[in-house]
């Protein structure tokens, strides 16, 4: 496999700590770590481990890996998978690209629409399976076309095959390799204002500063979890070197050498004391 996958331009790594491809800075070693540049290369890929354990990572902004690291092979989309492009008011991005990197190209290119994507982290991969935005607009407003790997086969998925829903979409068991988003040829002052605007809050509201894996726990019904888990006491709770942030609530940190024993222990935390205190 690494002979094959190497002459095809992937990086394969054997061993690689998973603390170093992650936000929380957490994770022993996978068995084998690819990353996986072109089209040609994914498929030859997906024929050699059909019957293999992979896990496919985005941006790494949005997991904790166990301590013990992954008995498999984790795959990351680099090269033209990264790439990004405009064609009126459509873009078209790699399922590799950032999507910090996607809201300056629709900036530069005077496209809105993309706005609930300012200050998340990750790539469009994972935005678009995570379906990643804020409680009044989700990326899956601006979908236009999904692209996936599944099965050995390439589909194209039109917006309206698709299927979303709160922090999630109907991707499970698909590599997604591209997306187009359609937007508006419209940028306004009140849209630049609005992306620092979200920029500004996040960067108020949440702890940035620190080895994070952004918001921890979906919000239920009708209530914000970070207001409940203040509400129950728990910000600022230490197990090991994870911590409740004191900031946001809905965050874990990694103050220095936590494991991910620490986090789940955290979590297991507010899971019983807001069952405990509100019975949710």
């Amino acid at each position: 496999m690494i002979e094959t996958l190497s002459s095809l331009g992937c990086r394969v790594l054997k061993g690689e700590p998973l603390s170093m491809h992650c936000s929380f800075k957490i994770g022993g070693p996978a068995d084998f770590f690819i990353e996986i540049p072109t089209e040609p290369a994914l498929s030859e890929f997906l024929k050699i481990i059909s019957d293999g354990r992979f896990y496919i990572l985005g941006g790494g902004t949005n997991i904790l890996f166990s301590d013990e690291g992954y008995g498999g092979t984790i795959v990351r989309l680099t090269g033209d998978f990264k790439e990004i492009s405009v064609s009126g008011d459509e873009i078209l991005c790699g399922g590799g690209a950032l999507l910090s990197d996607v809201l300056k190209t629709a900036c530069e290119n005077g496209l809105t629409g993309l706005e609930c994507a300012a200050g998340i982290l990750g790539t469009v991969g994972g935005a678009v399976y995570g379906n990643a935005g804020r409680r009044d607009k989700w990326i899956s407003s601006v979908v236009k076309s999904v692209e996936v790997y599944k099965n050995l086969k390439k589909e194209l998925i039109n917006r309206e095959k698709a299927v979303f829903g709160y922090r999630k979409s109907g991707f499970e068991n698909c590599i997604i390799s591209k997306a187009i988003f359609s937007l508006k040829k419209d940028i306004k002052k009140d849209s630049l204002e609005e992306i620092s605007e979200n920029m500004q809050k996040r960067l108020e509201t949440q702890p940035l500063n620190m080895p994070n894996a952004g918001s921890i726990f979906k919000n239920p019904d009708g209530f914000s979890v970070g207001k409940l888990i203040e509400e129950a006491g728990l910000k600022g709770k230490c197990a090991g070197k994870a911590q409740i942030s004191e900031l946001h609530g809905n965050f874990i940190v990694n103050t220095g050498g936590a494991f991910a024993e620490d986090v789940l222990a955290l979590i297991d935390l507010v899971k019983e004391k807001i069952k405990e205190k509100f019975d949710i």
